[in-house]
Protein backbone atom coordinates (compact mmCIF):
# COMPACT_ATOMS: atom_id res chain seq x y z
CA UNK A 1 0.00 0.00 0.00
CA UNK A 2 1.74 3.12 -1.01
CA UNK A 3 1.49 6.17 1.53
CA UNK A 4 -0.65 8.73 -0.46
CA UNK A 5 -3.19 6.24 -0.54
CA UNK A 6 -3.06 5.18 2.76
CA UNK A 7 -3.13 8.42 4.32
CA UNK A 8 -6.15 9.52 2.07
CA UNK A 9 -8.19 6.23 3.37
CA UNK A 10 -10.52 5.66 6.14
CA UNK A 11 -11.73 2.38 7.26
CA UNK A 12 -13.73 3.53 10.03
CA UNK A 13 -15.70 5.87 7.38
CA UNK A 14 -15.70 2.96 4.76
CA UNK A 15 -17.44 0.77 7.32
CA UNK A 16 -19.94 3.18 8.41
CA UNK A 17 -20.75 3.66 4.71
CA UNK A 18 -21.50 -0.37 4.37
CA UNK A 19 -23.28 -0.89 7.55
CA UNK A 20 -25.69 2.05 7.34
CA UNK A 21 -26.36 0.39 3.68
CA UNK A 22 -27.13 -2.77 5.20
CA UNK A 23 -29.32 -1.52 7.12
CA UNK A 24 -31.08 -0.11 4.92
CA UNK A 25 -31.40 -2.23 2.73
CA UNK A 26 -32.71 -4.94 5.63
CA UNK A 27 -35.09 -2.41 6.57
CA UNK A 28 -36.65 -2.13 3.10
CA UNK A 29 -36.67 -5.93 1.92
CA UNK A 30 -38.08 -7.54 5.36
CA UNK A 31 -40.93 -7.11 7.56
CA UNK A 32 -38.64 -6.15 10.27
CA UNK A 33 -38.81 -2.62 11.09
CA UNK A 34 -35.66 -1.81 12.94
CA UNK A 35 -32.31 -3.01 12.16
CA UNK A 36 -28.90 -2.35 13.41
CA UNK A 37 -25.32 -2.61 13.83
CA UNK A 38 -24.32 -2.93 17.27
CA UNK A 39 -20.98 -3.27 18.99
CA UNK A 40 -20.36 -5.95 22.43
CA UNK A 41 -18.07 -4.47 24.50
CA UNK A 42 -18.04 -3.93 28.28
CA UNK A 43 -20.73 -6.77 29.15
CA UNK A 44 -22.90 -3.80 26.86
CA UNK A 45 -24.61 -4.19 23.55
CA UNK A 46 -24.37 -0.39 22.20
CA UNK A 47 -26.33 -0.22 18.81
CA UNK A 48 -24.13 2.28 16.17
CA UNK A 49 -25.78 1.98 12.68
CA UNK A 50 -29.82 1.95 13.09
CA UNK A 51 -32.28 1.92 10.39
CA UNK A 52 -35.39 2.52 12.64
CA UNK A 53 -39.01 2.97 12.50
CA UNK A 54 -40.16 2.32 16.07
CA UNK A 55 -37.56 0.16 18.63
CA UNK A 56 -34.24 1.46 18.11
CA UNK A 57 -31.87 4.40 18.24
CA UNK A 58 -28.15 5.37 17.79
CA UNK A 59 -26.67 4.74 21.27
CA UNK A 60 -28.85 2.88 23.12
CA UNK A 61 -27.50 0.36 24.82
CA UNK A 62 -28.38 -2.89 26.81
CA UNK A 63 -26.92 -5.27 28.93
CA UNK A 64 -25.63 -7.98 26.72
CA UNK A 65 -26.64 -10.87 28.73
CA UNK A 66 -30.01 -9.43 29.10
CA UNK A 67 -30.40 -9.25 25.09
CA UNK A 68 -32.10 -11.03 22.25
CA UNK A 69 -28.36 -11.46 20.58
CA UNK A 70 -26.61 -12.53 23.29
CA UNK A 71 -28.96 -15.82 23.42
CA UNK A 72 -28.85 -15.92 19.38
CA UNK A 73 -24.76 -16.14 19.90
CA UNK A 74 -25.21 -18.70 22.57
CA UNK A 75 -27.04 -20.94 20.20
CA UNK A 76 -30.69 -20.29 20.20
CA UNK A 77 -32.91 -19.41 17.23
CA UNK A 78 -31.74 -16.58 14.43
CA UNK A 79 -35.07 -15.72 13.40
CA UNK A 80 -37.93 -15.66 15.88
CA UNK A 81 -41.10 -15.20 15.05
CA UNK A 82 -42.76 -14.65 18.00
CA UNK A 83 -40.38 -13.65 21.04
CA UNK A 84 -43.40 -14.28 23.97
CA UNK A 85 -44.17 -17.81 22.69
CA UNK A 86 -39.98 -19.02 21.91
CA UNK A 87 -38.90 -20.64 24.90
CA UNK A 88 -35.52 -19.38 24.68
CA UNK A 89 -36.63 -15.36 24.06
CA UNK A 90 -39.91 -15.43 25.97
CA UNK A 91 -38.59 -14.98 29.87
CA UNK A 92 -36.57 -11.73 28.65
CA UNK A 93 -37.74 -8.33 29.84
CA UNK A 94 -37.44 -6.83 25.62
CA UNK A 95 -39.69 -9.70 24.47
CA UNK A 96 -42.69 -7.74 26.20
CA UNK A 97 -41.73 -5.00 23.29
CA UNK A 98 -40.23 -6.88 20.73
CA UNK A 99 -42.03 -9.30 18.91
CA UNK A 100 -40.08 -10.54 16.23
CA UNK A 101 -36.10 -10.65 15.72
CA UNK A 102 -33.86 -11.72 13.38
CA UNK A 103 -29.92 -11.38 13.94
CA UNK A 104 -26.32 -12.84 13.66
CA UNK A 105 -22.85 -11.85 14.75
CA UNK A 106 -20.38 -10.43 12.86
CA UNK A 107 -16.84 -11.00 13.56
CA UNK A 108 -14.23 -9.07 14.86
CA UNK A 109 -10.42 -8.26 13.59
CA UNK A 110 -9.32 -11.11 16.32
CA UNK A 111 -11.65 -14.01 15.30
CA UNK A 112 -14.17 -12.85 18.86
CA UNK A 113 -17.24 -11.68 18.39
CA UNK A 114 -17.38 -7.40 17.04
CA UNK A 115 -20.80 -7.53 16.99
CA UNK A 116 -24.39 -8.18 15.76
CA UNK A 117 -26.53 -7.49 12.21
CA UNK A 118 -29.99 -7.65 13.95
CA UNK A 119 -33.55 -6.27 13.25
CA UNK A 120 -36.59 -6.33 15.39
CA UNK A 121 -40.48 -5.16 15.64
CA UNK A 122 -42.81 -4.67 17.84
CA UNK A 123 -45.24 -7.41 16.49
CA UNK A 124 -44.65 -11.02 16.23
CA UNK A 125 -44.41 -12.12 12.57
CA UNK A 126 -47.23 -13.05 10.58
CA UNK A 127 -47.87 -16.65 8.84
CA UNK A 128 -47.66 -14.72 5.21
CA UNK A 129 -44.59 -13.13 6.38
CA UNK A 130 -40.51 -14.18 6.79
CA UNK A 131 -37.25 -13.11 6.74
CA UNK A 132 -34.49 -14.56 4.72
CA UNK A 133 -32.13 -16.40 7.23
CA UNK A 134 -29.62 -16.72 4.53
CA UNK A 135 -29.74 -13.43 3.38
CA UNK A 136 -28.75 -12.30 7.07
CA UNK A 137 -26.18 -14.48 7.42
CA UNK A 138 -24.42 -13.59 4.44
CA UNK A 139 -24.87 -9.54 5.49
CA UNK A 140 -23.00 -9.94 8.67
CA UNK A 141 -20.32 -12.10 7.01
CA UNK A 142 -19.76 -9.61 4.66
CA UNK A 143 -19.23 -6.80 7.07
CA UNK A 144 -16.86 -9.14 9.06
CA UNK A 145 -14.66 -9.15 5.94
CA UNK A 146 -15.28 -5.32 5.54
CA UNK A 147 -14.21 -4.54 9.43
CA UNK A 148 -11.39 -6.50 9.30
CA UNK A 149 -10.18 -4.68 6.42
CA UNK A 150 -11.10 -1.17 7.54
CA UNK A 151 -9.60 -2.24 10.45
CA UNK A 152 -6.27 -2.89 8.63
CA UNK A 153 -6.65 -0.05 6.28
CA UNK A 154 -6.68 2.57 9.84
CA UNK A 155 -3.84 0.76 11.23
CA UNK A 156 -1.84 1.44 8.40
CA UNK A 157 -2.93 4.87 7.93
CA UNK A 158 -2.62 5.67 11.99
CA UNK A 159 0.76 4.07 11.33
CA UNK A 160 2.16 6.45 8.51
CA UNK A 161 0.46 9.67 9.54
CA UNK A 162 2.22 8.83 13.51
CA UNK A 163 5.63 7.90 12.00
CA UNK A 164 5.80 11.82 11.00
CA UNK A 165 6.70 12.89 14.44
CA UNK A 166 8.48 16.00 13.96
CA UNK A 167 5.49 18.22 13.49
CA UNK A 168 3.38 16.53 16.13
CA UNK A 169 5.60 16.24 18.74
CA UNK A 170 6.46 18.18 21.68
CA UNK A 171 10.29 18.52 21.76
CA UNK A 172 10.96 18.98 25.50
CA UNK A 173 8.88 15.53 26.14
CA UNK A 174 8.66 13.87 23.31
CA UNK A 175 4.44 13.52 23.72
CA UNK A 176 2.37 15.02 20.98
CA UNK A 177 1.44 18.86 21.04
CA UNK A 178 -1.49 19.89 19.99
CA UNK A 179 -1.31 19.23 16.28
CA UNK A 180 -0.55 15.49 17.04
CA UNK A 181 -3.64 15.54 20.14
CA UNK A 182 -6.02 16.98 17.52
CA UNK A 183 -5.21 14.55 14.89
CA UNK A 184 -5.94 11.22 17.74
CA UNK A 185 -9.18 13.32 18.66
CA UNK A 186 -10.52 13.47 15.36
CA UNK A 187 -9.19 9.74 14.49
CA UNK A 188 -11.15 8.35 18.17
CA UNK A 189 -14.72 10.31 16.68
CA UNK A 190 -14.41 8.06 13.63
CA UNK A 191 -13.79 5.62 15.65
CA UNK A 192 -16.24 6.25 17.90
CA UNK A 193 -19.11 6.44 15.54
CA UNK A 194 -17.78 3.67 13.48
CA UNK A 195 -16.81 0.76 16.08
CA UNK A 196 -18.69 2.16 19.00
CA UNK A 197 -14.57 1.46 20.00
CA UNK A 198 -14.65 2.70 24.15
CA UNK A 199 -12.59 5.51 25.04
CA UNK A 200 -11.98 8.53 27.67
CA UNK A 201 -10.22 11.34 27.59
CA UNK A 202 -8.52 12.71 30.88
CA UNK A 203 -7.45 16.41 31.09
CA UNK A 204 -4.38 17.03 33.58
CA UNK A 205 -3.17 20.33 35.00
CA UNK A 206 0.30 20.46 37.17
CA UNK A 207 -0.08 22.43 40.53
CA UNK A 208 2.49 25.10 41.13
CA UNK A 209 4.70 25.26 37.82
CA UNK A 210 4.86 29.01 37.92
CA UNK A 211 5.92 28.68 41.46
CA UNK A 212 8.54 26.10 40.67
CA UNK A 213 10.28 28.49 37.41
CA UNK A 214 9.90 31.27 39.91
CA UNK A 215 11.67 29.82 43.12
CA UNK A 216 14.20 27.21 41.71
CA UNK A 217 14.10 28.14 37.87
CA UNK A 218 12.66 27.06 34.48
CA UNK A 219 15.30 23.99 34.44
CA UNK A 220 13.72 22.64 37.59
CA UNK A 221 10.44 23.47 36.33
CA UNK A 222 11.11 21.73 32.87
CA UNK A 223 12.15 18.53 35.03
CA UNK A 224 8.49 18.53 36.46
CA UNK A 225 7.11 18.78 33.05
CA UNK A 226 9.31 15.83 32.07
CA UNK A 227 8.31 13.61 34.92
CA UNK A 228 4.38 14.28 34.37
CA UNK A 229 4.87 13.45 30.93
CA UNK A 230 7.16 9.58 31.97
CA UNK A 231 4.29 8.82 34.32
CA UNK A 232 1.35 9.47 32.08
CA UNK A 233 3.28 7.62 29.41
CA UNK A 234 3.87 5.09 31.48
CA UNK A 235 0.29 4.77 33.20
CA UNK A 236 -1.19 4.52 29.42
CA UNK A 237 -1.45 0.90 27.93
CA UNK A 238 -0.49 0.58 24.32
CA UNK A 239 -2.44 2.32 21.76
CA UNK A 240 -3.25 5.17 24.11
CA UNK A 241 -1.95 8.62 23.78
CA UNK A 242 -0.49 11.45 26.22
CA UNK A 243 -0.47 15.00 24.67
CA UNK A 244 1.17 18.47 26.14
CA UNK A 245 -1.32 21.09 25.25
CA UNK A 246 -0.11 23.80 26.90
CA UNK A 247 2.51 24.97 29.55
CA UNK A 248 0.97 22.75 32.31
CA UNK A 249 -1.79 21.42 30.52
CA UNK A 250 -1.40 17.73 29.48
CA UNK A 251 -4.52 15.30 28.01
CA UNK A 252 -4.29 11.94 27.27
CA UNK A 253 -6.68 9.40 25.50
CA UNK A 254 -7.26 6.18 26.87
CA UNK A 255 -8.61 3.69 24.93
CA UNK A 256 -10.41 0.59 25.72
CA UNK A 257 -12.05 2.12 28.83
CA UNK A 258 -15.72 1.87 29.16
CA UNK A 259 -18.00 4.05 31.63
CA UNK A 260 -17.86 1.52 34.41
CA UNK A 261 -13.84 1.76 34.39
CA UNK A 262 -13.25 5.48 34.53
CA UNK A 263 -12.80 5.89 38.39
CA UNK A 264 -10.00 2.93 38.03
CA UNK A 265 -8.43 4.71 35.05
CA UNK A 266 -8.57 8.16 36.88
CA UNK A 267 -6.92 6.43 40.10
CA UNK A 268 -4.41 4.45 37.91
CA UNK A 269 -3.18 7.90 36.10
CA UNK A 270 -3.29 9.84 39.61
CA UNK A 271 -1.38 7.29 41.41
CA UNK A 272 1.52 7.45 38.87
CA UNK A 273 1.77 11.55 38.93
CA UNK A 274 1.86 10.61 42.98
CA UNK A 275 4.50 8.36 42.51
CA UNK A 276 6.88 10.63 40.40
CA UNK A 277 5.96 13.28 43.04
CA UNK A 278 3.75 15.39 40.90
CA UNK A 279 1.14 17.25 42.17
CA UNK A 280 -1.22 17.78 39.57
CA UNK A 281 -5.30 17.87 39.19
CA UNK A 282 -7.25 15.47 36.82
CA UNK A 283 -10.04 15.23 35.18
CA UNK A 284 -11.70 12.19 33.21
CA UNK A 285 -14.61 11.46 30.89
CA UNK A 286 -15.75 9.04 28.44
CA UNK A 287 -17.04 9.14 24.78
CA UNK A 288 -19.72 6.88 23.93
CA UNK A 289 -21.55 6.20 20.37
CA UNK A 290 -24.26 8.20 19.40
CA UNK A 291 -24.07 10.09 22.96
CA UNK A 292 -21.14 11.89 24.20
CA UNK A 293 -18.76 12.79 21.38
CA UNK A 294 -15.19 13.43 22.12
CA UNK A 295 -15.44 17.24 21.84
CA UNK A 296 -18.11 16.72 24.89
CA UNK A 297 -16.18 14.22 26.47
CA UNK A 298 -13.29 16.40 26.59
CA UNK A 299 -15.13 19.43 27.97
CA UNK A 300 -16.56 16.83 30.87
CA UNK A 301 -13.21 16.13 31.87
CA UNK A 302 -12.03 19.55 31.58
CA UNK A 303 -14.77 20.59 34.05
CA UNK A 304 -13.80 17.86 35.98
CA UNK A 305 -10.20 18.69 36.31
CA UNK A 306 -10.96 22.19 37.41
CA UNK A 307 -13.43 21.41 39.89
CA UNK A 308 -10.77 19.10 41.41
CA UNK A 309 -8.64 22.10 41.68
CA UNK A 310 -11.07 24.03 43.61
CA UNK A 311 -11.85 21.27 45.74
CA UNK A 312 -8.29 20.48 46.74
CA UNK A 313 -7.36 24.24 46.68
CA UNK A 314 -10.20 24.53 49.40
CA UNK A 315 -8.65 21.87 51.44
CA UNK A 316 -5.69 23.38 51.07
CA UNK A 317 -3.34 20.40 49.57
CA UNK A 318 -2.94 22.98 46.47
CA UNK A 319 -0.04 25.57 47.07
CA UNK A 320 -1.29 28.76 45.88
CA UNK A 321 0.83 29.48 42.25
Amino acid sequence: MQSPDARGMSGARSFTESAERVVAYLNSHTPLTDWSVSRVAGGEQIHLHVHHDHLLEVGDRVAWTESFCSRMSAGAKHVVRNSLSDPDYADLAAAATVGAYAGYPIGDDRDGIFGVLCGVRPAPLRDDEGVDESLVFLLSELLTSQLTLSRRIDHERRRLEFTETLAQTDPLTGVLNRRGWERVVADAQERLDAFGDPVAVAVIDLDGLKRINDARGHAAGDALIVRAAQALTGACAAGSHVARCGGDEFMVLVNGVTPSQLEECAAALAAALAAAEVEASVGLAVAEPGRVPMAEAIAAADARMYHQKRVRKGSGLLTAG
